[in-house]
């Protein structure tokens, strides 16, 4: 059977653009018609109309955006593309409240191919399939029509100018109120398509572009402190996605940390830090934020990566410094340090379907530990509770909280299931944390610490928002507060000039990743008055400092 209905298909390309208008309007940006309706609050006046216009003037906006790009020939390649993505954001955005902005792209490029193939629900596929590949695929196959050449560009610039019209017919009556709903809703121009990746995509051409700025060593003159014959050892353990609010040292209805909480209660040298903001929503931003020597405040992306960092300032000063890898990669803060990826390793125990357990790093941890160093810095980089497939970060010995949601299609599992599979992963990092910590305790002589911080948290389902990536700006706190400990050995309170008891009462104060960068260097035994970057301010240990 010959496709002759194909064949024969054909559009003007006035009815083609008015047919995209249509469908990026009505379908693919039908999440963002639906927050905008869903957030604003009547007035009980005139100005409510304005509500009604939103979608006439985003229909005005695809008719520029797209008689501009239908271009010949080329508009065959850019369509069909900006049509599947299109539908794969808005899916997201839709189901789980999902912002593209240019951390999102650093998060989808950065993505691996496990990762991905836990994002392919049946759903998923089904809509990409019916909302962006089918319809690619019959744009592809239609024929456009064009006028002469001089009638083509004067039918563009007159169904330009008319939408133009619209919008500034539309402002003349609601500018103050779009004015005024927008600055308070600045971030849903993050899910308006296809506008959102195409200026997610500009934003990191330019951040590329910006990137030939000279490499700044400010960590080349750090030194450690004079040697007390003692082996110093620090772990830095980074959370993956662990929300503070289901952190049982928080207090939590569900004591998803019982190892920990037995050590506090048995007097370790264990310390809870229940107020903790991260420096992102996601991995991507998170991890680099937290290593650099910037506050979230002034952190720039661009200038973190072309200057020393934590670990690379722990090099300068002859510190053994090592990284071991469970999750994507390490985002680049690892690039000059030795690095051991133990996803490679593929261990059936730990291992499905291209992701691990992170108790396959323990082994790893045993060999670095064994290494001849007097001054060693171990970072841990775990998987954490990542989700959607919260029920993979966990063994059958951590299922304490049932039902639970055994599927990617979190948004179908109940906020009970849903809430107990996300629990039984913080049990199983309980668990990998407490051995960690056995590991570096069974070396009673050696001046061992442990600073464990999570990268960012997770939303639940909370006002309909699942995972996490949301911009900053507007993101609920499950996804910004993230729990912390430190943990210190007896030789290491000991010996070192800080008062842990101290330490303890100021850990109710507010901190964040910002204090990381200056509180491990304290850990870590270096000389402070060698490294330029190091403020005391944000140094958690310095204001528990002994009196001599």
């Amino acid at each position: 059977m010959k496709f002759t209905f194909w064949q024969n298909w054909r559009l003007s390309s006035s009815k083609l653009i008015l047919s995209l208008v249509i469908y990026f309007t009505l379908i693919l940006n039908y999440p963002f018609i639906k927050k905008v309706f869903q957030s604003y609050q009547t007035i009980g006046t005139f100005h409510d109309y304005f509500i009604y216009t939103v979608p006439f003037v985003l229909m005005a906006a695809c008719y520029v955006i797209f008689s501009l790009l239908l271009l010949p020939v080329v508009h065959k390649i850019i369509m069909p593309l900006i049509i599947v993505i299109s539908a794969a954001i808005s899916y997201n955005t839709l189901f789980f409240n999902v912002y593209f902005n240019r951390d999102m792209l650093d998060n989808v490029l950065q993505t691996t191919l496990p990762e991905t193939a836990r994002m392919m629900s049946v759903s998923y596929i089904t809509w990409l399939l019916m909302l962006g590949v089918l319809p690619a695929l019959a744009y592809i196959l239609t024929r456009v029509q064009y006028r002469i050449w001089w009638r083509e560009i004067l039918q563009r610039l007159t169904g330009i100018a008319v939408a133009l019209l619209v919008v500034v017919g539309v402002a003349a009556v609601f500018y103050q109120d779009y004015a005024s709903f927008f600055r308070k809703h600045n971030n849903f121009k993050h899910i308006i398509l296809p506008s959102n990746f195409i200026d997610a995509g500009i934003s990191k051409i330019k951040r590329l572009r910006m990137a030939n700025i000279p490499y700044q060593a400010l960590g080349k003159d750090a030194k450690l402190a004079p040697t007390d014959g003692k082996r110093h050892v620090t772990v830095i353990v980074v959370g993956e996605t662990t929300r503070a609010q289901n952190w049982g040292l928080n207090g939590y209805t569900h004591q998803t940390t019982p190892k920990l909480a037995e050590r506090i209660q048995k007097g370790n040298h264990l310390i809870n830090f229940p107020k903790v903001q991260s420096c992102g929503t996601a991995t991507a931003l998170s991890v680099p934020c937290m290593f650099s020597s910037f506050t979230r405040d002034n952190y720039n992306e661009t200038y973190a990566k072309r200057q020393d960092n934590l670990l690379d300032t722990l090099k300068a000063a002859d510190v053994t410094v090592q990284w071991v890898e469970n999750n994507s990669d390490c985002k680049g803060v690892c690039q000059n340090i030795p690095t051991t990826n133990v996803i490679e390793l593929n261990l059936p125990q730990y291992c499905t379907k291209g992701e691990c357990l992170d108790n396959i790093m323990l082994p790893e941890m045993d060999k670095a530990l064994k290494q001849d160093s007097q001054n060693l810095v171990l970072v841990l980089h775990t998987i954490g509770s990542h989700g959607p497939t919260y029920f993979e970060r966990y063994t059958p010995a951590e299922r304490l909280f049932t039902p639970t949601c055994d599927t990617e299609e979190i948004n179908r599992c109940s906020n009970e299931q849903l809430t107990n599979t996300y629990d039984n992963s913080i049990v199983y990092l309980d668990q990998f944390l407490d051995k960690v910590i056995g590991k570096l305790e069974a070396h009673s002589d050696w001046q061992s610490a442990l600073y464990y911080v999570s990268d960012h948290g997770e939303s639940l389902g909370e006002d309909g928002v699942y995972l996490h990536g949301t911009p900053y700006a507007i993101a609920p706190k499950e996804q910004t507060s993230v729990p912390m400990i430190m943990w210190f050995s007896s030789a290491w309170a000991q010996q070192q000039p800080y008062d842990l008891a101290c330490v303890k009462r100021v850990a109710n104060q507010p901190y964040s990743h910002d204090n990381l960068f200056h509180t491990v260097l304290s850990m870590a035994h270096i000389q402070l008055n060698t490294v330029k970057q190091y403020d005391a301010k944000l140094d958690i240990l310095a204001s528990c400092m002994k009196s001599k």
